[in-house]
């Protein structure tokens, strides 16, 4: 329990001593009897002594009262105090006993032991992942193997086919027929529109079919000028170059300088500038009379 103050004891020892005083005077007989001998007024003041006594007995049994509440709240406030403490000494001494077994188990050899069938649980399962590893790249080994043979047979299969096509002999030879100076001047004139269309496919049949019914016609390397400019047209540099130089292999062209500009412009294209700039100086040398010559001269300046 808790002390109480110095000032409450000393308020409820005054009270103690009043009661005592109080109830240690004259009693009523007495007082009736001497009133019966004194006046009114000395029966008037005792009686207001005695209900001025009265309140103050009521009052210290109120105040009695509440003190003894005050000392059962304190009460009750010190049990739970003492069930918390008694739980928090319960814990630790819980705590201190795992602690002490713990100790004990490492001193007496038993977590190693639990260490070491831990590593050996461990080392058995490595061991069966190792065997299922062997046996998926045996399984692996053996796909590589069948597909290589497939392969092989494939192979063989496609040559063997080559082989029956050649001797068979059954291969078609396109005969292309020989046609007059008008039949061709009109294709020529037909080939070229589809140019100038954007036909691009019509242009090309139509111009490879030219020179290859007659290379020795006068428009034949004007066919394979325009050869060029189809492939150019459809950004295919790299074609265009090799058709481009097809041009000068026709003896007397007139469409060289027309050549040797466009092999400078696709050279561009592609990105080798140097190639490009040997195009346009080969131009400035050997076409000196060029229509692009200028040209030639103003794309060099850029570069």
């Amino acid at each position: 329990m808790v002390a109480f103050s110095g000032n409450k004891w000393t308020f409820i020892n005054t009270v103690i001593l009043m009661l005592l005083i109080g109830c240690s005077g004259t009693r009523p007989n007495d007082s009736l009897d001497s009133a019966d001998s004194g006046n009114h007024t000395d029966v008037e003041t005792l009686k207001s002594i005695i209900n001025e006594q009265g309140k103050k007995i009521s009052f210290i049994e109120r105040e009695l009262v509440n003190y003894q509440n005050m000392i059962n709240d304190q009460s009750n406030v010190l049990d739970i105090y003492d069930d918390n403490n008694q739980n928090v000494r319960e814990f630790r001494r819980n705590l201190e006993r795992e602690v002490q077994s713990a100790i004990e188990q490492i001193q007496d050899g038993s977590f190693e032991k639990e260490m070491a069938n831990t590593l050996i649980k461990m080392q058995n399962k490595i061991h069966i992942l190792e065997d299922r590893t062997f046996y998926t790249d045996s399984l692996y080994f053996e796909l590589v193997n069948d597909i290589v043979m497939i392969e092989n047979e494939i192979a063989s299969l496609i040559a063997s086919f080559k082989e029956v096509s050649e001797i068979s002999g059954s291969k078609k030879v396109r005969v292309i027929p020989k046609i007059t100076n008008e039949e061709y001047q009109a294709k020529y004139i037909e080939s070229l529109s589809n140019y100038q269309n954007g036909e691009w496919n019509l242009s090309l049949d139509g111009f490879k079919f030219l020179i290859q019914s007659d290379s020795n016609h006068e428009l034949a390397d004007n066919c394979q000028y325009w050869i060029g400019e189809v492939y150019y047209s459809l950004k295919e540099y790299n074609r265009s170059i090799k058709e481009f130089e097809k041009v000068f292999t026709f003896p007397g062209t007139n469409k060289g300088d027309d050549a040797q500009f466009k092999l400078g412009l696709c050279y561009v294209n592609i990105g080798q500038i140097e190639n490009a700039k040997k195009e346009f100086n080969n131009l400035l040398e050997f076409y000196p009379n060029s229509e692009y010559y200028k040209r030639s001269q103003e794309t060099l300046k850029k570069y």
